[in-house]
């Protein structure tokens, strides 16, 4: 694999550990944003970057038998098709999105565009889609400093410290654009749609919680690119104990999440 191929991919594997903890973090905040908008029975919502399914589900459940829920991810291996959910392997970084312009109500997608190289032209494909008055729903995981309010000693929170920025700086390195999620507004406000709100949330975990045992997978997925950033074996380690530690406290990753209508 070439470099620029090695930075233009996504930089973790669909696995209950990575996609598991993710969405008991993320789910409540994404299905507040989805349930304020509006989503009514027998509407068509597209899904990019499903993942697990777990969003898909639920707006299975708000679009009822009647509706549609189109769900799109390079792996689809933990998606189920059912008579409302449809299922679409895509390689969106190649590969358009499987609808047609102003065909669905809704379109979300968490976590995704960051790590793409055409973001920006993905975008305009999702807001092609939408019928007119349709809803927008993005989120994804910003730049942000990192702290420790508590850990077994001061070298601990140090290491935590460390690593957890030493885990951004990779992704950075290999493409994934950590302040994407702040210039989302003025993306879609440039492309002419209305209601853009955006909210930054962050908080607290503790060892052993779904944001701990997230930073643990992250580390552990790219530890071999860890070590060759000058992280050594034990200290990661230590980071993996750490984050199973009930006794640490961490300011986690930051969530953007911003929403719009298209104008009628």
């Amino acid at each position: 694999m070439t470099a620029t191929t090695a930075a233009q991919r996504y930089q973790f594997r669909n696995t209950p550990t990575q996609l598991h903890p993710l969405q008991e973090m993320l789910d409540p905040i994404t299905i507040d944003d989805l349930n304020h908008g509006g989503i009514t029975r027998g509407q068509h919502v597209l899904d990019v970057g499903a993942g697990a399914g777990s969003i898909a589900r639920h707006l299975c459940d708000l679009v009822g038998p009647t509706g549609k829920v189109i769900a799109v991810d390079l792996d689809t291996t933990l998606l189920a098709p059912t008579g409302v959910l449809d299922v679409y392997q895509r390689d969106l970084r190649t590969e358009p999105l499987p609808v047609e312009a102003g065909s669905v109500d809704v379109v979300t997608a968490r976590c995704v565009l960051e790590h793409l190289p055409n973001r920006q032209l993905l975008l305009e494909q999702m807001i092609t889609a939408l019928r007119p008055g349709g809803r927008i729903v993005l989120g994804e995981i910003v730049y942000a400093r990192t702290t420790v309010p508590h850990a077994p000693t001061g070298g601990d929170a140090e290491l935590i410290v460390r690593i957890v920025h030493g885990i951004l700086d990779v992704l950075a390195d290999r493409g994934v654009d950590l302040h994407w999620g702040e210039k989302t507004p003025t993306l879609l406000l440039n492309a002419g749609l209305e209601q853009v709100h955006t909210r930054w949330l962050a908080q607290t975990w503790t060892g052993g919680s779904p944001g701990c045992r997230l930073y643990a997978d992250n580390a552990r997925q790219l530890r071999d690119q860890l070590l060759k950033a000058d992280f050594v074996a034990s200290d990661l380690d230590r980071f993996a104990e750490l984050m199973a530690d009930p006794t640490v406290v961490v300011r986690g990753y930051e969530f953007a999440c911003t929403t719009a209508r298209k104008p009628r």
